[in-house]
């Protein structure tokens, strides 16, 4: 277990030098992740910053959404059921603008939520408790799924 303290102020600092030297070379692609528990986000960033990933991360939807907007992650993992906006409002926006992709992690799978996250066009829905070495691979697939679509793309043609 991940002690809040310690790698919270490690994760923190990870970031930010991360941020100041613009240096996320060799990252394997930016993902948005979002908790309103702090103990889950500082163990999942901790665990994808490890795996190689760069991580923008908000505690709450409203703050999800403005970190969206300014730094256009690749993917987003975004909890359910939160304070304020929940992650079906993230997801909606995400969708609307700027068409990022997200994963659900969430405790709740009643047949409401899986609808939901159906209707929404989630890549993947996970139920919590879940470890990091679920995550990961979760991660992984989502974004080789995101690197198909987009070679299988059509080249624009030029007139």
């Amino acid at each position: 277990m991940i002690e809040t303290g310690a790698d919270a102020v490690f994760i923190q600092n990870a970031v930010q030098a991360q941020e100041q030297t613009g240096d996320f070379l060799g990252s394997k692609g930016k993902i948005l992740v979002v908790d309103d528990d702090r103990l889950v986000l500082a163990t999942l960033t901790h665990g994808l910053l490890q795996a190689g990933y760069e991580i923008i991360d908000a505690d709450n939807g409203d703050d999800a959404i403005l970190e969206a907007d300014m730094h256009r992650p690749d993917l987003a993992l975004l909890d359910i059921r939160m304070e304020g906006k929940s992650g079906f409002d993230v997801a909606a926006h995400l969708r609307e603008h700027g068409n990022v992709p997200f994963i659900f992690l969430s405790a709740f799978s009643d047949a409401a939520t899986v609808a939901q996250v159906k209707a929404l066009g989630a890549l993947d829905h996970l139920i919590k408790p879940v470890d990091m070495w679920q995550i990961v691979p979760a991660v992984e697939a989502a974004f080789e799924r995101l690197c198909s679509k987009e070679e299988l793309q059509p080249a624009p043609s030029t007139p």
